[in-house]
């Protein structure tokens, strides 16, 4: 442990003899390779800083466009299950639809063949009716007489 403690000791002294020799050699004035030093330090400095900078600025595009695709994938899967569910409603639509057209054809066929098959009563009963009224009109003398009699016994009867 204590020979540790020596080397972190010796590399520490060693640190900080650099930084106090660096810092005396760029107090010394009229070196030229020191004003090339300084501007090249601030320039790497500020590139550096720059380069960081971008380099955050990507990361959060990054992880923005990640996002963006997620919710893109997320919001297409749900559209088509809408679009499937949709389509399975318009199905099950057109098959009630399509029941519905087979059973109106249906009645209709019935209510054609019922029409057809009441307008011959209804002729055949304006023919009877026709008939009939031809022989009342035809009754003998004696039938009329008769009715009139009974006209005049039972006048609530009237009119037959």
């Amino acid at each position: 442990m204590s020979e540790m403690l020596r080397l972190l000791s010796a590399l520490w002294r060693l640190i900080v003899g650099a930084v106090t020799d660096a810092l005396v050699w760029l107090r010394k004035p009229g070196s030229k390779l020191k004003v090339v030093c300084a501007v090249l330090s601030f320039g790497c400095l500020v590139s550096g800083l720059t380069a960081w900078e971008r380099e955050q600025k990507i990361r959060d595009l990054s992880a923005q466009v990640i996002k963006v695709r997620a919710d893109w994938t997320a919001d297409a899967a749900r559209l088509q299950a809408d679009v499937y569910t949709r389509d399975q409603r318009l199905a099950e639509v057109a098959t009630a639809l399509r029941a519905e057209a087979e059973k109106l054809k249906a009645l209709k066929a019935e209510s054609a063949a019922a029409l057809k098959s009441l307008a011959g009563k209804i002729e055949a009963s304006e023919k009877e009716a026709s008939t009939w009224r031809g022989r009342y009109e035809q009754r003998p003398d004696t039938c009329k007489a008769a009715l009139e009699l009974l006209d005049s016994a039972c006048p609530a009867l009237k009119g037959y």
